[in-house]
């Protein structure tokens, strides 16, 4: 390790990237493997071991060093877990949607523009068996190789195109990122928390908490203790836990008559404090009258024709000069919607080049009103 840390201090930039498990083969999300390349070795570091990875964190603290990484979200969110701030970091992903790539994985990456085949086969495997098998080591061992060399290339093209400020503060963002964590008591994910009426959503992550609490005993992910299906359909239907012992899909643990007694007292306490709370058992617009969706019907047609004669054509404009998949990065649908509405604003937008090119665009089209907010 610490020969190792030797050798990366003195790299002006090094790739990284990290095998872990999210609820997959065990509980929680579990480091499984560091890699990090320089100098053209491929070091990999195993959390299995007992290793202490102070010399590797300072390294990646380390503000004169780039790091190298494609898509770094969740490797941050776990590094940030475990106390780790990386700083000066060069996200080849950002850095290729920005370039009008319309497929840009890794291996699409270095696919089209190194010609080099990446084996994506061990991507799923089980990182939280240790030892790792060769096969395991060697995928992991090549997920860093070619990242230096794929970075060369996007900057040398985001020079061609005199974007290269545009990466600069983009991959800069990074070094801020931070994931909001969830407040205590919520397990459910984004789409089921958006999806779900606030009754329903109650009783739902009252469930799940529980799920969640043999889980981390047993470690093992969730949908091995009680299918995230069955865990849905006893909030809407509730009778189901008097067949528990029938339903499919069960962790043996769960499988019994005490658990079903807990999980049902769960659900009723969870319920009479939904019933206190006055959630809303449908969500908001579920129950509008005949008239009443019309009307909606009509003003999304409305904002849509604006879109079309505003952000529409800002859009094609970049899609024009930058690329169609640029254009859809900077203007996807929803931003061009809540532009147009005022559910967001310019000065809102993650990144101030996108806000500096969208104004210069309309004033270009004399299209002065799409920036008067």
């Amino acid at each position: 390790m610490l020969q190792a840390a030797v050798v990366l201090r003195s790299c002006k930039e090094i790739a990284i990237d990290l095998e872990f498990d999210r609820d997959r083969y065990a509980y929680g999300f579990t480091l499984c493997l560091i890699q990090i390349h320089g100098k053209g070795i491929s070091y990999l570091f195993d959390p299995f071991v007992g290793l202490d990875f102070g010399p590797v964190f300072d390294i990646l603290e380390d503000e004169t060093i780039v790091k190298v990484l494609h898509s770094p979200g969740e490797d941050l969110q776990l590094l940030h877990k475990m106390g780790c701030f990386p700083k000066n970091m060069f996200d080849t992903e950002r850095s290729a949607r920005i370039l009008n790539y319309s497929a840009f994985s890794l291996s699409n990456l270095l696919n089209d523009i190194l010609g080099i085949q990446l084996d994506k086969s061990q991507q799923k495997s089980n990182w939280t068996r240790s030892p790792l098998s060769e096969t395991q080591l060697k995928y992991a061992a090549s997920d860093v190789a070619h990242l230096i060399s794929l970075k060369e290339e996007l900057q040398m093209q985001a020079m061609q195109k005199d974007v290269m400020d545009w990466l600069k503060e983009e991959n800069a963002a990074w070094d801020d990122y931070r994931v909001e964590e969830k407040p205590d008591g919520h397990f459910a994910n984004k789409e089921d928390s958006k999806k779900l009426p606030p009754f329903q959503l109650h009783v739902y992550n009252a469930v799940l908490g529980l799920r969640d609490k043999i889980a981390q005993e047993l470690n093992k992910p969730g949908y091995q203790v009680i299918p995230k299906e069955l865990a849905m359909d006893v909030v809407f239907k509730p009778e189901l836990v008097e067949d528990w012992m029938n339903q499919k899909g069960l962790n043996p643990r769960v499988k019994t008559l005490d658990f079903k007694r807990q999980l049902k007292q769960i659900i009723d306490i969870a319920q009479q404090e939904a019933t206190d709370r006055n959630l809303l058992k449908r969500n908001p617009g579920s129950h509008l009258s005949p008239a009443q969706r019309e009307e909606l019907a009509n003003e999304r047609v409305r904002i849509a024709a604006l879109v079309d004669s505003g952000y529409r054509k800002v859009w094609q404009v970049i899609a024009d000069r930058y690329g169609e998949f640029t254009a859809a990065y900077f203007l996807n649908e929803r931003t061009m919607t809540d532009l147009t509405t005022g559910a967001l604003k310019l000065e809102d937008l993650p990144y101030r080049y996108r806000a500096k090119l969208i104004r210069e665009i309309s004033l270009e089209l004399e299209l002065s009103e799409l920036i008067k907010n």
